[in-house]
């Protein structure tokens, strides 16, 4: 089978584990292996840093490179939106971009694609199924309801070392940790898309490419 590879780029290391996961899980059934190139995707250590830069992954991508980015929609109201500011579109402007730029929003964050895998993440954290999220996309901040439920549910001594400390962090010295081991060793992309269409519609930009190819 012929290889893909892809140059990605990602906010943080839990989100790097989630795209390792899901190119891994694309591979699985198509016609062509995905592969990111050796030492990506790279972590730009938040979101700004890949909206600087988008322009520039979308000429890569127009100059035969392989680009896939996640990165959370966060505060902005829908996916185009977000699209069109980061690469300088005017508003309403029809999204024409080369089938070898794979841009995915996590509504409204990374961390709903793992709420969405609701089984998986109560086994791994030892806190009950029904303390967690039904819709994860439909919530306005996912990182914040999953350290509350740490924060009300977790007894383990790492449950606490993920949550923030009160000085400015906003996470604690564990989270990306813990959230990387769940996802390399407990996520599963599949059950978790039935439940999050964001992460659906990542999975079959993928997948679309594992079994077509990509337009040469």
């Amino acid at each position: 089978m012929d290889t893909v590879y892809f140059y990605g780029w990602v906010e943080d290391k839990p989100t790097a584990e989630v795209a390792k996961s899901l190119v891994s899980h694309a591979s699985s059934k198509g016609k062509h292996i995905l592969r990111f190139v050796d030492g990506f995707p790279s972590v730009v250590r938040g979101n700004g840093n890949i909206k600087k830069k988008a322009p520039k992954y979308l000429e890569m991508a127009r100059q035969k490179n392989n680009v896939l980015i996640i990165t959370d929609l966060d505060m902005i109201d829908c996916a185009p939106t977000l699209l069109r500011r980061w690469l300088k579109l005017k508003p309403r402007t029809v999204l024409e971009l080369p089938n070898r730029f794979i841009f995915r929003v996590a509504v409204r964050e990374v961390e709903a694609w793992l709420l969405a895998d609701a089984s998986a993440l109560s086994k791994f954290l030892g806190i009950a199924k029904s303390n967690f999220p039904g819709k994860p996309d439909t919530l306005s901040d996912p990182k914040a309801t999953l350290l509350t439920i740490l924060r009300k549910k977790g007894t383990k001594s790492w449950h606490k070392q993920m949550l923030p400390d009160g000085n400015s962090a906003s996470i604690g010295p564990l989270y990306n940790e813990k959230l990387c081991e769940f996802v390399s060793g407990y996520w599963d992309p599949s059950r978790a898309s039935c439940v999050s269409p964001s992460l659906r519609r990542a999975i079959h930009a993928l997948r679309s490419i594992s079994e077509n190819g990509l337009d040469e």
